[in-house]
Formats: C-alpha cells, sequence, structure tokens
C-alpha cells in the first residue's frame, strides 16, 4: 500500500459509496483528510468513524458549487491540518434526462455546476497550497459516459467529457510545477446510488429488481460492476509518488464494456 503519512487529502463528496471508499483508502495510508459533502449527518460519521481509527480529519458540509464555500473550505484545511498535498473530486449527479430540447436550462446550470464547476473551483483554490509544497496530485472521478454517451442522458455525457478536458488542461498548464492530473473513468459502480437508479428502472420495466441488476450486469465481459474498492486503489496509486511521471491521462475501469461497445460500432 502507498504511504501517505504527513500528506494531506481533500476528498469531496465524501459520503457516496465511491467517496467512502476512497476516504477509509487513504485514511489507512496515513493521510490527513479534508472531506466535503452536503449531505452533513452522513458526513459527521464517517468524520467520526475515521476519527477514532486515527485519522485526522477536517469536515464540512460544502457546497463545492460555490466559489465562496469551496475558497473558504481550502483555507480552513490549510489551516487546520497544515497544507494541500492531493484534490480527489468525486462529487457528482446524474442530472436531468432530456435531449437538447426536452431539457431545461435550469437542469443543464446546476449540472455542469455540480460535476464540472465544482471541479475547476477545488482546483482553483488547492493549487496554490499544492504550490508551496512543491508538488500534488489531482484525481477527477469522471465516467466512461465521457466516451460513449446514451440516449437522453446528454447533459451528464456533457460534463463528464468537459472533466476529462479540464483534466488534461491540468495536466499540461500544472506540470511544471510538479502538479499532476489524471482521470478515472469507472461504468457502473456496485454503490446504492447505482442500485436506487436500478429500482427506478425496475418499475418502470415491470422487471424485478433482481431481474434489472441481471440485464445491466450481463452486458459487461466481467459479468458485474466495478466495485468501490477498485476505484479507491487506482486513486490511491494515482495520487502516490509511484505514478510520478503519470499526468493528463483518462484510466478506464469499467469490466470491459467500451471495449465491447466499440465491436459493435
Amino acid at each position: 500500500m502507498e504511504c501517505y503519512k504527513g500528506k494531506v487529502v481533500i476528498i469531496t463528496g465524501a459520503c457516496g459509496g465511491i467517496g467512502g471508499a476512497i476516504s477509509r483508502k487513504f485514511g489507512e495510508a496515513g493521510a490527513s483528510l479534508g472531506l466535503c459533502d452536503l449531505r452533513e449527518p452522513e458526513l459527521e460519521r464517517l468524520s467520526g468513524e475515521l476519527v477514532t481509527s486515527g485519522v485526522p480529519v477536517h469536515w464540512s458540509a460544502t457546497d463545492v458549487a460555490d466559489e465562496n464555500q469551496v475558497h473558504e473550505f481550502c483555507d480552513a484545511i490549510v489551516h487546520s491540518l497544515g497544507g494541500i498535498d492531493c484534490l480527489v473530486n468525486i462529487v457528482g449527479i446524474i442530472g436531468g434526462m432530456g435531449d437538447v430540447e426536452e431539457l431545461s436550462h435550469l437542469v443543464w446550470n446546476k449540472t455542469l455546476a455540480t460535476n464540472l464547476t465544482s471541479a475547476f473551483l477545488t482546483a482553483k483554490y488547492s493549487v496554490p497550497h499544492m504550490k508551496r509544497r512543491g508538488k500534488g496530485a489531482i484525481i477527477n472521478i469522471s465516467s466512461i459516459s465521457a466516451f460513449a454517451n446514451q440516449p437522453a442522458a446528454m447533459v451528464y455525457s456533457v460534463t463528464k467529457a468537459g472533466l476529462n478536458a479540464l483534466t488534461k488542461s491540468e495536466a499540461i498548464d500544472l506540470a511544471k510545477h510538479q502538479i499532476r492530473a489524471n482521470a478515472i473513468c469507472p461504468g457502473a459502480v456496485d454503490t446504492p446510488g447505482c442500485i436506487g437508479a436500478a429500482k427506478l428502472m425496475a418499475e418502470e420495466t415491470g422487471r424485478t429488481l433482481e431481474e434489472q441488476l441481471q440485464m445491466w450486469t450481463s452486458q459487461y465481459p466481467t459479468q458485474r460492476f466495478s466495485k468501490p474498492s477498485e476505484i479507491a486503489e487506482l486513486a490511491l496509486f494515482l495520487g502516490s509518488d509511484r505514478a510520478a511521471n503519470i499526468t493528463g491521462a483518462s484510466f478506464v475501469i469499467d469490466g470491459g464494456i467500451t471495449a465491447l461497445l466499440s465491436e459493435r460500432c
């Protein structure tokens, strides 16, 4: 396992299935954690669990689409934990369903603000502190939807494609400061959010939850979704010194489904 002793890692969207796994994995590796999420009770529970296990934590129910809140959050982490070495952006929403004609401007703006602008803002106010440390790492949790769109899921794909482009620009512009940026692009991940989406789809189609999940997993060559712990392991590596010359890359972890889809085209 990578060693993050003496390192400070920001994790946004820390309470989700992926966020919780990444928070625990970095905590186990010795990092001090700056955690944020809008789900305050869940965030308080996660932070309490980590503190009990010996992990230094600063947490805040921060809206990462709000510039002032992000600025205050990053400054508070530096004041509380001593600096910033790594930023992991996980915050994201599916957004509304609809094509370019059907989707409301309100939903478009909210999804872009949550999925894309937030990653810009957290980097904007973390990078100056990374520069003071002499190096740093940004890890943006994107999606295979950045590469393969689905009907009526336009805005989600747009934000994830934008997040991958932001990652490349960060990598190019910040390399001279020894700050790296990479994206992780999962397919479906076995989280409560994914199960919730399966339940909604099952209700719409008249399938049972088990039938819906079986239909979805059967599309993957590996016959299963990714585990949150697998996303966390990749994030842990990409933030470490072992990945010192890896930057500007997008790492797909999807059980082979994008490889399969390209063969169908």
